[in-house]
């Protein structure tokens, strides 16, 4: 049985739909800026500064903003698939991957009551993480399972291999799956800060490059959502077909809670079992600036591919997700997928991975495979290849 991907949606700074997207990735566009946080912290972040609460102000409003990002991607992706009133004999789920959860909330939450001793009756559900998938449940009225996967930078694209899995087995139809973010809070910062990860320079056109000299990472808020539908329920439906979830696997380096293996042998096993012997047009790669990700990536590159397969990351454009990231990759591929480019790799210095095919500028031409990496904090490895029909 194939599963089907038959609509999708993105949310992120700058980035309000799929067309949004298709333009950066076509001109390698920033889409991040300068914040300041407390005890003055300045980093380039990826902050979406667009009003949430449109589709429904008195409802969302009550809502964390994880939910309110993870409800608006979803209604991009639930419209493309033409689900609105299309579903209520369907087996349908939800499941939304994340990694920072609803920290945001927690930290507001806390401060507040150390401040005043108050806190809102909507604390509880604002700070706790099933809201995420529950929320999305709940607004589009569905029914079935809905699971939050809190996988760390995998959590999205695990998230994604787990929707596979559940409608190969017919326990679902239709299942809404992806990821959110939003951790651009003090405690987050600084931590990822004192752990010199982040981008430390502060013009946004240089900050955060991709296989480059360890400049570190630009983090991002967003979210990215697909609808992923058995081959049955969708040709019952005459939709149309944005690609299929060819190949998906994951597994543990099994090392620490801080350290990933730095051998990249499992990232290998992993990309492999995702495979299975087929050939990518390009690989869509978690790289992100930080040295011992990219080291890895650009290994299991070279061990699997050697020169015949072309390799970029959005991520210089973009910014990185944390749990979001796998699925707004896929987002990514899928426009590459239909429109036939492949993206190119801004803020990289290639001449530190020379021996590596990092797609520097766009090229266009036939896109049939794309392959997409994600590995995590804790030694979470994830890939997925996605297919056009």
């Amino acid at each position: 049985m194939k599963v089907l991907i038959t609509g999708y949606g993105i949310k992120a700074p700058k980035i309000q739909s799929a067309t949004d997207f298709k333009f950066v990735l076509e001109n390698g566009k920033v889409i991040s800026k300068k914040v300041q946080f407390m005890n003055g912290l300045q980093l380039v972040c990826g902050v979406i500064d667009e009003d949430l609460s449109v589709l429904e102000p008195r409802v969302l409003k009550r809502y964390p903003r994880t939910s309110q990002l993870a409800i608006s991607a979803s209604y991009e992706a639930i419209e493309m698939a033409s689900l609105s009133n299309n579903i209520k004999d369907k087996k349908v789920g939800v499941i939304i991957g994340t990694s920072g959860g609803n920290i945001a909330e927690v930290e507001n939450f806390s401060l507040r009551l150390n401040q005043s001793n108050q806190i809102s009756p909507f604390g509880i559900g604002k700070m706790n993480t099933n809201s995420l998938s529950t929320s999305v449940s709940s607004f589009f009225e569905l029914n079935g399972m809905s699971l939050t996967l809190s996988n760390s930078c995998t959590a999205s694209t695990d998230a994604i291999n787990l929707g596979k899995t559940l409608i190969e087995a017919g326990s679902l139809d239709i299942c809404i799956v992806g990821g959110v973010e939003s951790t651009l809070t003090d405690v987050v910062v600084h931590g990822f800060s004192k752990l010199r990860l982040t981008a430390r320079e502060l013009d946004e056109s240089v900050a955060g490059g991709p296989f480059s000299d360890d400049k570190g990472f630009v983090l991002s808020e967003g979210a990215g959502i697909l609808v992923l539908e058995s081959e049955q329920s969708a040709k019952s439906r005459n939709v149309n077909i944005k690609g299929w979830v060819e190949g998906a696997y994951m597994n543990q380096d099994g090392i620490s809670i801080y350290h990933s293996d730095s051998s990249g042998s499992k990232m290998l096993e992993a990309i492999k079992q995702c495979l299975n012997g087929q050939i990518p047009t390009y690989v869509n790669s978690q790289a992100l600036g930080i040295k011992e990700n990219d080291r890895i990536e650009a290994l299991v590159h070279k061990t699997m591919f050697g020169n015949s397969v072309p390799i970029t990351s959005i991520k210089g454009m973009t910014g990185h997700f944390l749990g979001a990231t796998g699925a707004i990759q896929a987002i990514a591929s899928l426009i590459s997928l239909e429109n036939n480019f492949i993206p190119a790799t801004i803020k990289s210095n290639p001449e530190q991975y020379s021996d590596v095919p990092i797609v520097t500028e766009i090229i266009y031409g036939e896109v049939n495979k794309v392959a997409i990496t994600s590995h995590g904090y804790g030694g979470n490895n994830s890939c997925l290849l996605l297919s056009k029909m």
